[in-house]
């Protein structure tokens, strides 16, 4: 479905502004969208598996554990597969005001991709360079976007998110380097008239949404402050969006439909991108990848 065709809807979640600021930006940020009781529900849950990997002493493909991990002092950049590894998740993912959000930007026909979390941990959590979402999932459109949940408070200070607006208007961007090595971001030579200086963070109290673009620049600091920055990622994507490629992080609820009907038709955007590396033997994060450059 198209741009205008989703606005003549009636919004569920956002409001019209809302709504014509994301497709005019490339992001929104809904403060407080996710409720007291879902945020217990969904930091309990995620307690219970930071507990797990205090006896890990390597990241595999589904807990990424940061440097300096240990059992009495757990630090993880990432935990994927959160729809399998605890129903709390996928519920959420399902059942919450979360998937009408998406409706409200993607269409009435909604499809799920993927639950995992960054951390962000106190004290060193680490930054993210400069990418765009699209480059590591391609899909025949480009109606798919990013839905970040703040568990807890976003300041400033944490690393948060940063957009650059009106970005998802610009090209898609390679994402190796001159040699075709992947390098899971942008070198900076080619971001030399991206308008980099008009970043903005995106911040927020726990309960916070922001929503960026499948296309949008973003990238986010390191977190050198004393708390934690537990971002909960769901991407969504319309049900006339089909993938090219196999998907990074694939769970048992992988291409449900969670608001809507099935689509009968894909839609086609007219768009040139280079093709990510084949994902299909296993992925480990975007951390690992631009460490490894």
């Amino acid at each position: 479905m198209h741009q205008e065709e989703i606005l003549s809807l009636p919004p569920r979640v956002l409001n019209q502004d809302e709504r014509r600021f994301y497709f005019d930006e490339g992001y929104v940020v809904k403060q407080r969208a996710i409720d007291q009781d879902w945020l217990a529900r969904l930091n309990c849950a995620l307690a219970k598996l930071v507990d797990n990997t205090r006896t890990m002493t390597r990241s595999d493909g589904t807990y990424d554990l940061e440097d300096g991990h240990s059992g009495d002092n757990p630090r993880l950049r990432r935990i994927a597969f959160l729809d399998d590894l605890d129903p709390v998740f996928w519920e959420f993912c399902r059942d919450s005001v979360l998937p009408d959000l998406a409706a409200d930007l993607l269409g009435p026909d909604v499809r799920f991709r993927e639950c995992l979390i960054n951390f962000k941990w106190a004290g060193g959590g680490q930054a993210v360079k400069w990418h765009q979402d699209l480059p590591f999932y391609p899909l025949t459109n480009t109606s798919v976007a990013q839905f970040l949940v703040c568990l807890n408070d976003v300041g400033p200070e944490q690393g948060p998110l940063q957009v650059v607006p009106g970005s998802h208007k610009g090209p898609f961007y390679d994402h190796y380097d001159k040699d075709d090595n992947w390098l899971g971001h942008i070198q900076g030579d080619k971001l030399a008239d991206a308008g980099l200086e008009r970043a903005v963070d995106l911040v927020g109290p726990a309960g916070t949404v922001t929503v960026h673009h499948c296309a949008t620049l973003h990238a986010s600091r390191a977190n050198l402050s004393k708390l934690g920055r537990p971002v909960l990622i769901v991407t969504y994507s319309a049900c006339d969006a089909m993938a090219y490629t196999p998907a990074a992080y694939s769970t048992s609820h992988y291409k449900t439909v969670v608001r809507g009907t099935e689509a009968k038709y894909a839609r086609h955007d007219p768009m040139e991108m280079r093709m990510p590396p084949d994902w299909s033997d296993g992925y480990t994060s975007i951390f690992e990848h631009q460490d490894d450059m």
